[in-house]
């Protein structure tokens, strides 16, 4: 068939087709080729993590929080982060920002989260985060507490969440 304006040849269309489940009597044999692997309902359920650090920031420009401690990921898993929050107190006036550090084999990731500020109580500046997200990591997870002054404390609380699927 041609277009009659162009000349192009149109592709055929087809009015109706005959499915073979369409087709009169049972199927002669099993419609499944191949076995299911087992599978489990819910495996972010079954291997979900929750973890929080909370540091006294000392005077310094930079403080790093290591979820070492907590041994995630475990030999042979990798970690999922879904989830960070935490909450920064500094002395009113300061600012402060926060860096996610994970590892996927020999890459690095560092991400930025963005800190927002929930004003000045009783002289702190207080900044909070959270993120839905999807990290990766087989290696350590850290954090970096950056601030604009290295010389007052301050307070820090930060969580992740998220699961262990097979590395």
């Amino acid at each position: 068939m041609s277009d009659e304006k162009t000349g192009l040849e149109r592709a055929p269309v087809r009015d109706s087709i005959q499915t073979p489940r369409a087709q009169a009597g049972p199927l002669p044999q099993s419609v499944v080729r191949t076995t299911a692997l087992h599978r489990c309902e819910d495996c972010r359920a079954t291997t979900a993590f929750h973890a929080w650090n909370t540091v006294e920031l000392a005077p310094s420009f930079n403080t790093f929080v290591s979820f070492a401690n907590y041994g995630i990921p475990p030999a042979g898993k990798r970690a999922v982060i879904e989830l960070v929050t935490g909450q920064i107190i500094v002395p009113a006036g300061e600012s402060a920002r926060l860096r996610m550090y994970t590892s996927h084999g020999a890459s690095a990731s560092n991400i930025d989260l963005f800190l927002t500020s929930q004003g000045n109580v009783s002289g702190q500046a207080i900044y909070v985060v959270t993120h839905s997200i999807r990290a990766y990591s087989d290696g350590p997870i850290e954090f970096d507490i950056n601030r604009d002054n290295g010389v007052t404390t301050g307070y820090a609380l930060i969580c992740i969440s998220g699961y262990l699927p097979d590395a």
